[in-house]
């Protein structure tokens, strides 16, 4: 199960990096079209969506490395029993908040995938974006 923890959580962190490049490029090539003639629309909308792919893609591997930030100022301090029962209240407690995150996410990407909603911009369907928030946000949930 370890082994593919991380085969899956650097599968997203890759999908994750190819995404920051894909912004990186658009950002960079929308400076370049707006000092040769116009930029090109909806940058700030696809650069939204891909910011949130990356937030959500990178989170299950910053989980499984411990590389997320810890405030444990106070219970540093605490006896060892103790802070072993907070450590797992709190791992509970946001398994439960990022499982429903997630499935809130799947629901909403089904109800925009059957209502048809396009985005306001661009005019294409968005769903497939959330679809992969919701996958970036499963992911993180499983690995608590």
């Amino acid at each position: 199960m370890n082994k593919f923890n991380w085969v899956i959580s650097r599968l997203l962190l890759y999908v994750a990096g190819s995404a920051l490049l894909m912004m990186v490029f658009l950002v960079v090539g929308n400076i370049i079209m707006r000092q040769v003639s116009s930029s090109f629309g909806g940058t700030t909308e696809m650069v939204g969506w891909l910011t949130a792919v990356v937030v959500a893609l990178s989170l299950a591997y910053s989980q499984l490395t411990k590389a997320h930030i810890e405030l444990d100022l106070l219970v540093e301090h605490l006896p060892a029993r103790l802070q072993s029962v907070l450590y797992v209240l709190v791992s509970g407690a946001s398994f439960l908040f990022f499982s429903m995150v997630a499935w809130k996410l799947w629901e909403y990407g089904f109800s925009a995938m059957q209502r048809g909603s396009l985005s306001q911009t661009l005019r294409i369907a968005f769903y497939p974006v959330v679809y992969l928030v919701a996958l970036g946000f499963s992911a993180f949930a499983w690995f608590f």
